[in-house]
């Protein structure tokens, strides 16, 4: 079996703590990345920062400048709970399935408290596409509701493929944030 050292991107964007939302936001779309690993002493991960928590952020009309990163309610409760995130020889298919028990996209890895690396569901839907099958069983709870234009799903994009667990109806076709952005 594959193990998460074969697959993960060993190059992982972090911001600490203490950043602002906006300076969040801005990494992110400087690096053509969805997330951000917080960290505390230069390589020990504390927290992920997401769009998600960014955009969270502007609907709920809070100035993103305003706020830190260790501000976020979502970093609250991880440190509470934990930070999910996984060893460098930790087995993929487990990975996928902690993914989906937790609802995450995306797990540092973390070896000797150190961070050595990101997973995403992307890397891991590339290299064995079968745990489509897997990744998509946080679907299942949804199966009954019949979403409206104005609400997000989970699936595959109708216009590059690709998995997002943020897809937006755009013209009656269901696209990721990715690809909503290059059609407007």
């Amino acid at each position: 079996m594959v193990k998460v050292k074969e697959i993960m991107k060993r190059s992982v964007i972090t911001i600490g703590p203490e950043a602002t939302v906006s300076d969040a936001a801005k990494m992110m779309t400087n690096n053509r990345v969805g997330s951000l690993v917080v960290v505390e002493n230069v390589d020990e991960p504390t927290g992920l920062v997401t769009e998600s928590d960014v955009t969270t952020v502007i609907a709920r009309g809070i100035d993103p400048s305003k706020i830190r990163i260790k501000d976020l309610p979502k970093n609250k409760i991880k440190k509470r709970t934990g930070l999910v995130a996984v060893k460098p020889e930790d087995n993929v298919m487990q990975v996928a399935k902690l993914m989906v028990k937790n609802g995450v996209k995306r797990v540092p890895v973390i070896d000797k408290g150190k961070l050595k690396g990101i997973v995403a569901d992307k890397e891991i839907l590339l290299i064995s596409p079968e745990l489509i099958e897997i990744m998509s069983e946080k679907l299942k709870e949804r199966v009954g509701m019949v979403p409206t234009p104005d609400q997000t799903i989970s699936g595959m994009c109708e216009d590059c493929g690709g998995y997002s667990d943020e897809l937006r109806n755009s013209g009656n076709r269901w696209m990721c944030s990715e690809c909503m952005s290059d059609d407007e």
